[in-house]
């Protein structure tokens, strides 16, 4: 778990999903401006270490933070440190305004949380 929260892209990514959001890859891809093969490779490794989970549609994957299991505590603990050191500081605090932007031409499941 600590080596998702060890590299920039998932940081940013994990950062977003933290103000109770669920979004589709295209949605993350055009917030944080990275391309959308390497933020589905960090979505993987989220996904994996346990720290997001996925909701598919016919056509969209839908990533929002993991709500339980045995590793959610943490994670949530860990999170609530990032959000109060970083949630007003660059690339973090741009991306959100980025993400506030784009929501409206995303898919209607992607949801934003102001």
């Amino acid at each position: 778990m600590l080596f998702a929260f060890s590299e920039e892209i998932r940081l940013r990514v994990l950062m977003l999903l933290a103000r109770g959001s669920s979004l589709c890859v295209k949605c993350i891809v055009s917030t944080i401006d990275t391309p959308q093969p390497t933020v589905s490779r960090h979505l993987s490794i989220l996904r994996r270490s346990g720290v997001v989970e996925v909701d598919k549609d016919e056509q969209h994957r839908y990533y929002s933070l993991k709500k339980s299991g045995p590793f959610v505590a943490l994670s949530n603990g860990l999170m609530n440190v990032y959000q109060k050191s970083l949630k007003d500081k660059n690339p973090f605090k741009k991306d959100y305004e980025r993400l506030k932007k784009i929501r409206s031409g995303c898919s209607v499941d992607c949801k934003v949380h102001d």
